[in-house]
């Protein structure tokens, strides 16, 4: 099988998210919103001891909205703008192309030393929501937790999806599902992000989404606090942690396997290469996520 990928339109640069930020700060639990006002208030906080401003942005006109990340939250200008990816205490600031460690040590904030990222992919991968995402299970599911990145309308997506609904009788693996489209919603992505909504709004989402892909019918609309909007801000804030991290990689379908290293797509998508690649046997090693910056992270202000 000859594979086709698809690079999102316009890669991670999105539109901006003005109307849906009040609606995802009023939807937040009380719990979620005093986490989210703390990181925002350390943030704010820690960027200032710097001398980091943002223009027309701060600690009270700021807009925050959390990731499928526990512990992660994106900062949002008054106009929708994706300001930074922080923790609860503030200390991480960074977006697509990479993070920094701010209000740890006097001065600016600090690009991320190789080990230092290691150390955040570690535990960011340790902390995805994933009850939040899709849920795709083969077999016995394979103890995998294989994070995908994928689009309704990417042919390289209904290709992989093909290859594994045949592979289906053999394979055992887990997929958890980032999904969205390769249009962006000022450019033709309602349409396909209203699908994904339907998709994820539906009690079994898992078997809506794979029903999607083998014979093209929707589960029947419901109400469901989620927009099309709201879809392409999860799948956005996601693919920017996953590129801050050095995982993303500027195609769907993207995979990522659960010690956040990229999984190249099965040579020739026979039954057999896609079990050796998904399968039980390729489970990687269990990597010990040091509760540094998202569970237990440091108090702002603090030195290590």
């Amino acid at each position: 099988m000859a594979f086709a990928s698809c690079a999102p339109l316009g890669g991670i640069a999105r539109p901006v998210f003005t109307a849906l930020l009040g609606l995802a700060a009023a939807t937040m639990s009380a719990g979620a919103l005093a986490d989210a006002n703390t990181a925002k208030t350390n943030f704010f906080a820690n960027m200032d001891r710097a001398g980091v401003t943002f223009p027309g942005v701060n600690a009270s006109t700021a807009k925050m909205v959390p990731a499928q990340v526990k512990g992660l939250y994106g900062i949002y200008s008054p106009k929708g703008n994706l300001i930074s990816v922080t923790n609860e205490a503030g200390t991480l600031t960074g977006k697509a192309g990479g993070f920094s460690s701010v209000g740890l040590e006097p001065g600016k904030p600090r690009p991320m030393s190789p080990q230092q990222v290691a150390g955040l992919r570690a535990e960011i991968m340790a902390n995805i929501d994933y009850d939040k995402l899709i849920k795709t299970s083969y077999g016995n599911g394979g103890g995998r937790k294989i994070l995908m990145f994928s689009a309704l309308d990417c042919p390289g997506c209904n290709q992989l999806e093909k290859a594994l609904h045949k592979a289906a009788p053999t394979l055992n693996t887990t997929f958890y599902i980032v999904p969205g489209s390769l249009r962006d919603s000022s450019s033709g992505g309602i349409p396909w992000l209203e699908k994904v909504a339907r998709i994820r709004c539906d009690d079994n989402a898992g078997q809506a989404w794979q029903t999607y892909w083998t014979k093209r019918t929707l589960p029947a609309a419901r109400a469901c606090a989620l927009t099309p909007e709201r879809v392409e801000l999860d799948n956005y804030l996601m693919s920017h942690i996953m590129d801050g991290i050095k995982v993303m990689k500027p195609a769907y379908p993207m995979l990522v396997s659960e010690d956040g290293k990229w999984l190249p797509l099965p040579r020739g998508m026979t039954s057999a290469s896609i079990s050796a690649v998904f399968g039980p046997e390729s489970k990687p090693a269990a990597v010990q996520a040091p509760a540094q910056w998202l569970a237990a992270a440091p108090v702002a202000g603090k030195s290590k």
